[in-house]
Formats: structure tokens, sequence, C-alpha cells
């Protein structure tokens, strides 16, 4: 993916937004996408393991997609902040490729306006109202040094990094 992005700089003249090791946009627009509920168990969409939630049973679910992330990759997390308030964050696994709109912004020239990062509607609700719908971000890849149920739940999955 980064090599992507770097030819289509070459080819645009832009330069491109900064990435995370894993060619996530450090800043930019996010949006929500799914359904708004809490689970009973770990939830896997379509029963792929790659898209369970790592999350405790009885807690929501929170998650998001980006266009860099392809369908076997394991999943990571990342700290997503308000741009305006930047003490207003919230950690979420990456586990879902944003195929629309985020991988449409990153082939043109970044602005302030394009989309970085899709979150689950509870890690949205967290930032701002889903009613706002979109919202200035920064975002930085976080490290799973201790992630108690979830690195046991990934690893069982053969999911932990």
């Amino acid at each position: 993916m980064t090599a992507l992005l770097l030819a289509l700089a070459l080819l645009t003249g832009s330069t491109g937004p900064d990435l995370t090791p894993h060619g996530v946009p450090t800043h930019g627009v996010a949006t929500w996408y799914g359904a708004h509920h809490t689970v009973s168990k770990h939830y896997c969409y379509g029963g792929f393991a790659n898209t369970c939630s790592p999350y405790a049973t009885g807690e929501k679910i929170w998650y998001a997609a980006v266009a860099s992330f392809s369908y076997y990759a394991k999943p990571y997390r990342v700290r997503v902040c308000r741009a305006d308030q930047p003490t207003r964050c919230v950690v979420v696994w990456v586990r879902d490729e944003c195929a629309g709109g985020c991988r449409r912004d990153l082939k043109k020239p970044w602005t302030s306006k394009s989309r970085a990062i899709d979150l689950s509607p509870a890690a949205f609700s967290q930032l701002a109202p889903l009613g706002k719908g979109v919202l200035q971000v920064t975002i930085k890849e976080v490290r799973c040094l201790n992630c108690s149920a979830s690195s046991s739940y990934l690893a069982r999955r053969g999911l932990e990094h």
C-alpha cells in the first residue's frame, strides 16, 4: 500500500498524508459505520477470525476500518484523537478494510477533509455524537504490551502481535 501511495504521489505531485507503520494516515476525517450493539460473546463478522472482537463479554465493540487493511492481515491497535480536543481519544482494533471513501481519498491529493478511518459506532460515540457524522482526528499506532483479556483471546486465535 505504501508503494501505491508513493507512486500516486509521484504521478499527482502530491506528497500524500503521513502514514503509520501499517499505512494508516496520521490525520484526516473519521466517520462511523456498522451497527450499534453490544455482544454477549466474542463476535466475528461472517465467522472469520480476523474480524473478531477482542473485547470481553458484554462490552461494546470498538473497532475500525482503514484503506490499508487487507483481508488476511492481523488486527492491530490505533489511538484516534479529536484534532480539536487532543486528550479526547479512543483506542480501537483495526480489523476491517475501508474500501470506499477511504481508498478513494488516498488516491487524491490529501486534504483536511480526506477520510482516514471508519470507526465503530461505540468508538465514534466516545469522541462525538453519532449525529455529527464526521470528525477531524489524529491517529497513532499503539503497541499492545499488556492487553490482558484481549491478548489471550487473540492468542487463542493466532492473531496476537
